[in-house]
């Protein structure tokens, strides 16, 4: 497993593929251990590394990873194999914002590590399978330092991703349904936990 966890890092580095930074996931491994998650859903496999890694900090834990790269896609079922996860990760091959999941899908932890623009709407597509208690965690709230700085950004492009980032953040702050805390982990991360009905 550490063999291919080292692997791993060395494919994405040299392939240019961003993989979630160890620091963040040792919390989200710490925050699963810590809270018995057991059902997990991801929103980006890229090569896999998070799903893995997420899959191993428990016996009983189960990951559903959507991917709609083909590339990351075959690379990610070809690591899950390696480690003999298959009954553990379930690899989905399909753009998120598209994927139909059974309404008896509940997740205790709904990871969300995909396309930055859209995160808004995967957290409002997704927040229907989080089971009671369950929390939404968002990475790469920092984004390499540039939230909170979009206006010197000179790339337009970049400028208008890290904008819908910043504007992903407020929406987790004005979100009267989630309490949302902010955790200055790796590339930033947040948690949202859903309100009870009766608070």
């Amino acid at each position: 497993m550490k063999q291919l966890i080292v692997e791993m890092e060395q494919y994405a580095q040299e392939h240019n593929v961003p993989i979630i930074q160890k620091e963040s996931i040792a919390f989200l491994m710490k925050f699963i251990k810590a809270n018995n998650v057991v059902n997990i859903l991801e929103i980006g496999s890229g090569i896999g590394y998070s799903a893995i890694l997420m899959a191993s900090s428990s016996p009983l834990v189960k990951v559903t990873t959507i991917e709609r790269d083909e590339v990351r896609y075959m690379e990610c079922l070809k690591n899950v194999k390696k480690c003999e996860f298959d009954k553990k990760v379930n690899v989905v091959f399909q753009d998120a914002l598209e994927v139909n999941l059974s309404d008896e899908n509940k997740y205790d932890l709904i990871f969300i590590d995909a396309a930055k623009g859209q995160y808004t709407k995967f957290f409002e597509k997704f927040k229907y399978f989080l089971a009671d208690g369950g929390v939404i965690i968002t990475d790469n709230l920092k984004y390499h330092g540039y939230v909170g700085k979009s206006e010197e950004i000179p790339s337009k492009n970049l400028r208008q991703l890290v904008k819908k980032i910043e504007n992903y953040i407020e929406f987790l702050k004005n979100n009267e349904e989630y309490t949302t805390k902010f955790y200055d982990v790796g590339d930033g991360l947040s948690i949202s936990i859903k309100k009870s009905e009766n608070a």
